[in-house]
């Protein structure tokens, strides 16, 4: 509703904006009132990062997904405001990696509900500062199913869950996703350390 808005407003100040050019007079009260109100507007709709303190390790927290990056990184907004989440416990092919991150990415998407909600489990922050969480749709623990699809690998660095390893196993043997072949796409931080950012 508020984007819709926003929008009409926009058309609106570009209308008016060309109907001054071409009668070469000014109507400073409708061009000031249209930009301050889509200035307005924008500042209502901007959702704000979550503060680092209000998603501290050990919390649970309840969101919608906004967006996804890869396949083991998202955007959810909360109502402690936007948090950017790293998947724990599961190393996905990065996005370079074709068509292993795709293939990860589009899976991740399908695993989680659009506008509904998620639960997070906060574990950590990353040196990127996102948070590191469990992400959970209903009672399904997203990273392990994951896993188990074979677009993701556990993260045995960060991960000794003997669920994601028996699913990690079970991948391995019916030869699905970046299981499917052998190649580089089985490990995404190898791939990492060659291609630096």
């Amino acid at each position: 509703m508020k984007q819709d808005l926003l929008k009409l407003l926009q058309r609106t100040l570009r209308g008016e904006l060309n109907r001054t050019r071409r009668r070469k007079s000014r109507s400073p009260w409708v061009i000031g009132g249209l930009t301050v109100a889509i200035v307005a507007i924008s500042y209502v709709l901007h959702e704000p990062r979550a503060p680092t303190s209000a998603v501290a390790r050990g919390m649970e927290l309840t969101c919608t997904v906004k967006s996804v990056f890869d396949g083991d990184t998202l955007a959810a907004s909360c109502p402690e405001g936007e948090v950017r989440v790293r998947m724990f416990g599961i190393d996905a092919p990065e996005m370079g990696q074709e068509p292993w991150g795709d293939r990860s990415k589009e899976a991740l998407r399908g695993l989680l509900p659009r506008r509904d909600w998620v639960r997070l489990r906060v574990m950590d922050r990353d040196r990127y500062d996102r948070t590191v969480a469990q992400v959970f749709a209903g009672e399904r623990d997203v990273g392990l199913e994951m896993v188990r699809q074979g677009r993701a690998r556990v993260y045995e660095q960060y991960n000794d869950s003997p669920a994601y390893q028996q699913a990690e196993a079970e991948a391995r043997r019916a030869r699905r996703g970046i299981w499917e072949k052998p190649g580089g796409q089985r490990d995404p931080a190898t791939w990492r350390r060659l291609n630096p950012r």
